[in-house]
């Protein structure tokens, strides 16, 4: 997975956080309002619902298609610009800048560090929390090994420990387990209801998901919103419980009261309690007491709860959907991989006669146009004038049998411009959409004076260029070679060929016979991206 991905899934993680915890708390404060009451376990189902989807979405997030729904906040790019571009660019799977937005403006760094940072960050982070997770199964084992097994509910252990203050649950692979301090096995009634409560947390599911929460927690240890949902969700598990077990006849309410009360009062003796355990009275906390106890005796309307959080679970989870899918481009990366430019060449593949091939020069000069902030701008210019131009110098080309793919030439010869000699500034005082340099011109007919330069009237300018090319065809029946002919000199070319005894354009560039540097490459990336305009988005 590249950096941007890494950065992107982890940014909708935590955006989907925000929009879970904000939207259930604003519906919790609606319901407040309205004096309405949904019940604990269906309010204590609807978390971990919306926690559910947020797993999903951040592990199929990757999975997602890209679409832009609004430009994205960081991207990655091969090079800081397209002149700096030669010493900076390595490799596609290598390097690359971070362009982050801030208030004074664009932040750039290197990708590599931003990378590696990441990657200690996330590795302290993850050591952490094996420590503390380590540190509380430790704690679960040694409590383990002094309890004894005083019998078993189906698949839940009871275990009597002389060691604790307050009874609790925890569940691992393969077993789950209730211990209650040996205090409480004299006072059968209160040995019976937090036995009945710590099997409603197996039941509920909370002795597993307090796994996820904790994970979650480290993962996004960064976000205070998953911090407190974390805590909110502890509370409606033990309201939940509470709720079963009076709405069900398994405790007297005002026994279980006491019940509550009593074992608070002790559980303040209690130093540590193990995070990955629930328990009957680890928030004894004052007011979370009374209100234990308040909701415990008040009534719930489970009916009209289900159906409401039925339906503000859907709409929840609509809008995390689209959350996830406008958050793949949170963080993009603009640098082309060699995988994506082989779809790319298989895209562009037309039976015009005209080889689009990838290699790792051609694989260069895409990360070049496309991986870079000026890169892109220079192929987005060039083919929107290209646009002007596109139905004269299409007639051109059928008019000769030239492919259509010749019309990405004038993209790197003048982005499209018709440039003056004084205008496209070059020593060989080139000229027009084509840059035919004077002698070429007046070879191909054009008059080339200080009164009149015809390689001006894009016209002629082409009509000339389309002759060249083809006559360049006709003598070596390659299209690759007659490109490097159009910008090196067919002489010069045939000089390759017969010092190298290769046909292959390709040998000839690696071996030094060119002209402009890596002008077939550049070429070929133009085509590219002509043929896949979606690249530039």
């Amino acid at each position: 997975m590249s950096l941007a991905q890494i950065l992107s899934t982890y940014l909708n993680m935590n955006l989907l956080i925000v929009i879970g915890f904000v939207g259930l708390s604003l519906f919790s404060f609606s319901l407040r309002r309205a004096k309405l009451n949904m019940g604990s376990g269906t309010e204590l189902r609807l978390h971990y619902a919306a926690m559910s989807i947020i797993l999903i979405l951040s592990v199929i997030h990757p999975l997602l298609p890209r679409n832009e729904v609004f430009s994205p906040a960081a991207k990655v790019w091969s090079a800081q610009s397209i002149k700096s571009f030669s010493q900076d660019y390595t490799a596609p799977d290598k390097g690359g800048y971070l362009s982050l937005p801030t208030p004074m403006g664009s932040s750039i760094l290197q990708a590599d560090q931003v990378a590696i940072a990441w990657t200690i960050l996330g590795t302290v982070v993850l050591v952490l929390g094996g420590l503390f997770i380590g540190r509380d199964l430790r704690v679960l084992f040694k409590t383990k090994r002094n309890s004894f097994l005083v019998r078993k509910l189906g698949r839940v252990r009871i275990l009597i420990n002389d060691g604790i203050q307050v009874p609790f649950s925890y569940w691992l692979p393969g077993q789950a387990n209730i211990v209650v301090p040996s205090s409480l096995v004299e006072r059968r009634e209160d040995y019976r209801m937090a036995i009945a409560h710590e099997l409603q947390h197996h039941r509920h599911g909370d002795t597993r998901w307090v796994y996820v929460m904790c994970g979650m927690r480290l993962i996004c240890i960064i976000n205070p919103l998953v911090h407190f949902w974390n805590r909110w969700i502890s509370e409606i598990q033990e309201f939940a419980c509470d709720e079963a077990l009076v709405d069900q006849n398994k405790v007297e309410s005002q026994a279980y009261a006491r019940c509550l009360v009593e074992v608070a009062q002790t559980a303040i003796n209690q130093k540590y309690v193990p995070v990955c355990a629930t328990g009957l009275t680890f928030l004894v906390e004052g007011n979370l007491l009374k209100r234990r106890i308040e909701k415990m005796l008040s009534k719930s309307s489970t009916r009209i709860g289900r159906s409401i959080s039925i339906s503000v679970g859907l709409l929840l989870a609509s809008i995390m959907g689209a959350t996830a899918v406008a958050s793949k481009g949170l963080v993009q990366d603009r640098r082309v991989s060699m995988s994506q430019a082989k779809a790319m060449a298989f895209r562009a593949q037309s039976e015009s006669g005209f080889p689009v091939v990838i290699n790792d020069l051609v694989l260069t000069q895409l990360n070049r146009y496309i991986g870079t902030p000026e890169g892109r701008d220079f192929m987005r210019d060039s083919l929107s004038r290209m646009q002007n131009y596109r139905a004269a110098i299409g007639e051109q080309l059928k008019k000769y049998g030239i492919p259509i793919e010749i019309m990405a030439v004038p993209i790197i010869e003048s982005g499209y411009q018709n440039l003056t000699e004084g205008q496209s500034n070059t020593s060989m005082k080139a000229a027009g959409l084509w840059q035919f340099i004077p002698s070429t011109a007046i070879n191909y007919g054009l008059r080339v004076e200080s009164q009149k330069d015809e390689r001006l009237d894009v016209g002629l300018n082409t009509d000339a260029a389309m002759r060249y090319l083809q006559s360049n065809n006709l003598r070596f029946k390659d299209w690759h070679l007659s490109v490097l002919a159009y910008n090196m000199g067919e002489n010069a070319v045939q000089k390759g060929m017969n010092a190298l005894g290769s046909r292959d354009a390709w040998t000839l560039i690696r071996n030094g016979y060119e002209g402009d540097k890596n002008y077939l490459p550049k070429l070929m990336a133009a085509i590219l991206i002509m043929k896949n305009p979606h690249s530039l988005q």
